[in-house]
């Protein structure tokens, strides 16, 4: 997890990032990855990532919530920053994706919407309240109470 943590400082660093909430689509662009909304992907799929030898670009379900996109980017974000192997067509359910490289890239996902740094501080200034904390970082209010949970802040609030 030091190594997620690490990676997401210094995008946040390059972005010159001090505070919620990260401007995904400014991550993406910060790798010359193109975010490409699509309505026709099955609602079991929220995205993938493709990869060719002159680009790459994440395809997210445009039938999701706002905050699922986010999420579904960051996760995609998290198998290419994270060296995962990733196939060059749609690979329904990611079926093919060891489960390993799933956890890893949710675990980069949710360090990169909600970085550690940003909720403790956060956290000390008074926000005490899940749904607010879910509005200013522009996630689920169940992808924040996740966080919390996994970080050991859920006892600060």
């Amino acid at each position: 997890m030091a190594e997620i943590v690490e990676k997401v400082r210094t995008i946040l660093t390059k972005l010159n990032l001090e505070s919620a909430p990260v401007p995904i689509e400014r991550v993406a662009n910060l790798f010359s990855i193109k975010i490409v909304p699509y309505s026709k992907f099955p609602q079991q799929i929220s995205g993938t990532i493709i990869k060719d030898e002159n680009f790459i670009a994440i395809g997210v379900n445009s039938n999701d919530a706002v905050v699922r996109q986010r999420f579904t980017i960051a996760h995609e974000l998290g198998h290419f920053l994270l060296g995962h192997d990733i196939a060059q067509t749609l690979d329904d359910a990611k079926l093919d994706r060891p489960i390993d490289n799933e956890k890893e890239a949710d675990k980069f996902a949710a360090e990169l919407l909600i970085p550690i740094d940003f909720l403790k501080k956060d956290i000390e200034s008074g926000i005490k309240n899940l749904a607010e904390l879910s509005r200013r970082y522009e996630v689920s209010e169940q992808a924040m109470f996740v966080r919390l949970l996994n970080t050991g802040l859920i006892n600060k609030l």
